[in-house]
């Protein structure tokens, strides 16, 4: 298959194209158009850049464009402000095509389609490091009410360009491969257009491709790669996108270990973007078989920020159990400051991102209130 190929070379030379800009994974707006600025001066004209709308806070929001395809593809990121692993992705994309654009599978992709990048949707929730917009709405369930400003510009943009194909791209809530305690590091959803999860032509396109995006990720992460669940959401843009005929592939950021800025994870965005868009530029997704998606475990819930092992609960006149605390700093799928005490018990089936060990730390029941803030490292150290 010359897509898996494609992807092997894309990752062994990814430190080539790896940009250095962004040693955190939260950054400004300004951070982002400053790297954007100095890859259109590199480009000498081959990416052009448009402003097509402002914030609510009257931040610009940028499509930058490079191809002369006839097969046009929509890549938008960070709908959610504090969602950024996917628009890193998009940089490195762009400097990829800067660097290699001489050879011939870059060749390929520029003369068979144009790519249109809509990077940091909602900058004002970016400066807030914060999910929903200015007008604390979440914007990707705005589709149909267009209330914000940013919900209009991707669907102006998207009725202008009618496109083809439409990567939607996000950070999702920790998570593991079904039951397993292996954290899930790329999901993909293929959205319903309707409540019955029909099928139609669009659709069945879109689920070939996120065929050929499973197929490259478990060529790298064979157990952590799974499918987010598909009930249709009628105001959510992915559903709306793939009822209004541009096939649709969400790409869901997830986690690794001991990889907090998610390097790891950003790379695997960059390889799969790349390979899917190789597929469609050679017709080769069209060869896929959709099973490869459609039997990828589901998402599933085993997984905390912070598990502390093996401790003592004091219940008062000489009353005690042995438990293990789950904590959560991801709250509505996105962090905290401080995290929430979410779970007291067996936890052995679950795997935390950090695991503490508790062995022999006594701690009063008093200090532990469920669904609330708890300050663990106050009382446990790593």
């Amino acid at each position: 298959m010359r897509t898996i190929q494609f992807a092997q070379q894309v990752s062994s030379s990814y430190e080539q194209f790896l940009l250095p800009d962004f040693p955190r994974r939260h950054f400004t707006q300004e951070t982002f158009y400053g790297v954007l600025d100095r890859l259109l001066i590199s480009s000498a004209g081959a990416f052009i850049t448009r402003q097509v709308g402002e914030s609510f806070e009257k931040r610009p929001i940028r499509l930058i464009s490079v191809g002369s395809g006839r097969i046009n593809v929509l890549i938008w990121s960070q709908m959610h402000g504090d969602e950024p692993t996917a628009t890193m992705a998009i940089a490195d994309i762009l400097n990829y095509i800067l660097t290699v654009q001489s050879t011939e599978a870059v060749q390929q992709l520029l003369s068979s389609l144009t790519l249109h990048f809509l990077p940091m949707l909602n900058p004002d929730g970016t400066a807030r490091v914060q999910r929903r917009t200015a007008q604390h709405i979440d914007m990707n369930r705005d589709a149909l009410a267009l209330v914000t400003p940013e919900a209009r510009v991707l669907k102006s943009v998207r009725d202008e360009l009618i496109p083809q194909f439409g990567f939607n791209l996000h950070d999702q809530e920790l998570s593991t491969v079904e039951t397993s305690k292996e954290l899930t590091a790329i999901a993909l959803l293929v959205p319903a257009f309707d409540a019955e999860k029909s099928d139609n032509e669009i659709r069945i396109r879109a689920k070939h491709l996120a065929a050929v995006l499973a197929a490259t990720m478990q060529q790298f992460i064979p157990e952590n790669i799974a499918r987010y669940d598909d009930t249709f959401e009628p105001r959510a843009f992915g559903d709306n996108m793939q009822k209004w005929g541009t096939s649709t592939l969400l790409v869901e950021s997830g986690h690794n270990l001991h990889d907090p800025e998610k390097e790891t994870v950003r790379k695997l965005n960059v390889i799969g973007i790349l390979s899917s868009l190789y597929a469609i530029a050679t017709g080769e997704y069209l060869e896929s078989d959709i099973d490869r998606y459609q039997l990828l475990p589901f998402n599933g819930k085993k997984a905390y920020d912070v598990i502390v092992r093996d401790v003592k609960i004091d219940y008062g006149e000489g009353r005690t159990a042995r438990v293990d605390i789950g904590l959560s700093y991801q709250v509505d799928t996105h962090s905290e400051a401080t995290p929430k005490l979410v779970d007291i018990g067996d936890l052995g089936t679950y795997i935390g991102l950090k695991e503490i060990n508790g062995t022999e730390k006594k701690i009063s029941h008093s200090l532990l209130m469920m669904n609330q803030s708890f300050e663990w490292e106050k009382h446990f150290s790593l």
